[in-house]
């Protein structure tokens, strides 16, 4: 399953949450898949939600990393 499908589900799973954060070493693939990099301030804004760069080795989640 690809990255952009994952994230797709975490959305469709959670649609009130306004951010999600991806783990570091899926983020390159992710950006990649959708043919885009993150602004300057480092998020990429998909499916009205700011995707951000998470933790390495976490889960694909809508609550922030501890």
């Amino acid at each position: 399953m690809s990255i952009r499908t994952l994230v797709d589900v975490a959305i469709d799973e959670d649609r009130n949450s306004r951010c999600l954060w991806v783990p570091s070493e899926l983020w390159t693939a992710f950006c990649d898949e959708l043919g885009r990099q993150p602004n300057r301030i480092g998020v990429i804004v998909y499916r009205n939600k700011t995707i951000r760069e998470g933790p390495p080795y976490s889960d694909i989640t809508t609550r922030p990393p501890d």
